[in-house]
């Protein structure tokens, strides 16, 4: 769940460098100037040259046997981590709250009755969610804690930090070598879990010469 949208696309082999942001970008129309960001953790410096916007043991991207997934997943594990351990101390003594799905979901079933302003106002009534907006306001916090991110802090400390790790690497979305788009349909936790299965399930199947390219826009 980053904060930040990006978009991992997966290319053929024999891309060359120096063309790896270009062919990416090209594969993601709907997405206003897409462009290349550091979100690769890589394995050496001595094949920088093979890399994507190489800079301190980071990278846009490039081939998959110089991407260190597996120190990224421990990295979105520990700051989940930490990011939990705020959570719990700022919602201390609050009851658990419903996502915004809930909510939206009787405004959809009978709009006249159960008006989206009714929603809105149900969901940010709740002492939890309040808690958090509070905790955002704050000019000497910690880090934010994002209220999408309800589900999974609801759901405990291993959970939240596993989803950190899972997240590390395929993003918000993930497009195919072969052009299927894979990312979540909702907002809603059981469908990242959805979209990750299906983008760790794709990436076990990629050799180490395949390439990755991390892209961000609107």
């Amino acid at each position: 769940m980053p904060e930040t949208s990006r978009t991992i696309v997966c290319l053929p082999q024999a891309t060359p460098i120096d063309t790896l942001e270009a062919t990416a970008a090209a594969l993601l129309p709907g997405i206003s100037s897409p462009t290349a960001v550091n979100h690769f953790r890589t394995t050496r410096r001595l094949f920088t040259g093979k890399l994507l916007n190489a800079s301190k043991h980071t990278a846009a991207g490039g081939p998959l046997g110089l991407l260190d997934l597996d120190a990224m997943a421990a990295a979105g594990r520990l700051s989940y981590y930490h990011r939990y351990t705020v959570w719990h101390r700022v919602v201390a003594q609050t009851k658990p709250a419903q996502p915004f799905w809930t909510f939206y979901d009787r405004h959809a079933a009978d709009k006249k009755k159960y008006t989206l302003t009714q929603a809105q106002q149900g969901y940010l009534a709740q002492p939890r969610i309040a808690a958090m907006r509070t905790y955002n306001l704050l000019p000497n916090r910690v880090m934010d804690l994002s209220t999408n991110h309800l589900e999974a802090f609801q759901a405990g400390c291993d959970t939240y930090t596993h989803v950190g790790g899972l997240t590390a690497v395929p993003a918000n979305a993930l497009l195919t070598v072969t052009g299927n788009h894979f990312k979540p349909t909702t907002g809603r936790l059981s469908d990242l879990l959805t979209y990750l299965d299906q983008a760790h399930t794709y990436l076990r199947t990629l050799t180490a010469k395949h390439q990755l390219v991390a892209l961000t826009g609107n």
